[in-house]
């Protein structure tokens, strides 16, 4: 008698697996992986300056102390290693410019990673989440747009590539960026020498002889050194890193989170020595925009110049795609949300700048006003 194997049962169709299931092969926008990509670009030629800079010098990890993690991890020639460094800078320019851009972003993550690996310690924070974002877009289609690759696709005529694709990538380097201020927030928070400002207070200590050097009034030195600063400051740092790391999941907070994620890792670019995860951090929240592309549209007066201004801006400035110009004859500038919305003048203006990744660390604080930023402000027609 022979025995009957059950089929595998299927998950319900409104099973939270089955749901997660969806949300990861839901087909997205790539387009801000993409702007990702041209932005890591530079980041990386910053990662290997000072390692390059070393070895222009005679020295390489090996010539101080280093602590392997395997002893069967492969080390290379001194002269292949370096030239494999060089290889990495050539790659990671080929990456921003999207040329042979999935070659050049696999070829960037596997060296920065193995370099990384050489030793136990090279391994920082920062590097580490260098290498999240670069495995990120390695497995991603991001070269697809802002590319020398599409731009050849267009010029030999042939049909332009798919820009959805399944956003697994994407919500998985958004879990990951999130999670950079939570734990962050979560171990300072835990931790009662930072939550006591002992840490922040005792880093000043450190260095007062340059902060006593620098720029700063007199008065703001003071304040620096001023333990019970410190006492209050340590405790803004870590509602700050929590805060974004959870109004960042939320579209009602999202543009608060950012603006303040901007500020957070300027003051730390401006008071700490984090190699490049403040340019890498900044950059990753281009993840954050919305993964549709043109679903905003954008009616400027043809004959009014500085409407025609606004639109060069436009073309020119957003990067993610986010609106389609349309023109007609005489109105205000007028902008037509995703959801219906009509916003008219001086605040479509102002909408229009916050969605502009270059313009949008100035505008968004205007878009964090009440509600009465909908409201209708005519400016002027023609010009």
């Amino acid at each position: 008698m022979s025995a009957t194997v059950a089929p595998p049962r299927a998950e319900p169709a409104s099973s939270p697996i089955a749901a997660f299931d969806v949300l990861l092969g839901r087909p997205v926008s790539m387009r801000a992986m993409a702007l990702l990509r041209v932005l890591v670009g530079p980041v990386v030629l910053l990662h290997l300056r000072p390692i390059l800079d070393a070895a222009r010098h005679g020295r390489i990890y090996r010539d101080a102390f280093y602590e392997p993690y395997a002893a069967w991890y492969p080390e290379l020639p001194r002269g292949i290693y370096v030239a494999m460094l060089w290889i990495a800078v050539v790659a990671a320019l080929a990456m921003t410019i999207g040329l042979l851009t999935r070659v050049a972003t696999v070829t960037v993550f596997v060296i920065v990673t193995y370099n990384v690996f050489l030793s136990t310690t090279n391994l920082h924070n920062n590097r580490a989440y260098l290498m999240i974002v670069l495995a990120a877009l390695a497995v991603a289609p991001c070269g697809r747009e802002l590319s020398i690759d599409a731009w050849s696709r267009r010029v030999r005529g042939r049909p332009p590539l798919p820009t959805s694709s399944p956003g697994w990538p994407l919500w998985l380097l958004r879990f990951e960026a999130a999670t950079v201020y939570a734990a962050s927030g979560l171990s300072k928070l835990l931790d009662p020498d930072w939550f006591s400002g002992t840490v922040t207070w005792h880093r000043v200590v450190l260095v007062r002889d340059r902060v006593d050097a620098s720029l700063l009034p007199s008065w703001a030195v003071d304040v620096l050194a001023d333990r019970s600063f410190h006492t209050v400051a340590a405790k803004l740092i870590i509602a700050t890193e929590l805060f974004i790391a959870a109004g960042l999941w939320s579209r009602r907070t999202r543009f608060a989170a950012v603006w303040v994620a901007i500020c957070f890792h300027v003051a730390i670019e401006l008071s700490a020595e984090v190699q490049v995860f403040s340019f890498l951090a900044i950059a990753a929240l281009a993840i954050w925009a919305v993964p549709s592309t043109r679903d905003r549209v954008l009616v400027l007066d043809v004959d009014a110049v500085a409407q025609r201004r606004l639109g060069a801006v436009v073309r020119n400035l957003d990067w993610l795609a986010r609106f389609r110009i349309e023109w007609r004859p005489g109105g205000p500038v007028t902008v037509v949300d995703r959801d219906g919305t009509v916003v008219e003048g001086g605040w479509a203006v102002c909408r229009v700048l916050s969605r502009l990744p270059l313009t949008a660390w100035f505008a968004l604080p205007v878009g964090l006003l009440p509600r009465a930023r909908d409201r209708v402000m005519p400016v002027g027609g023609a010009a």
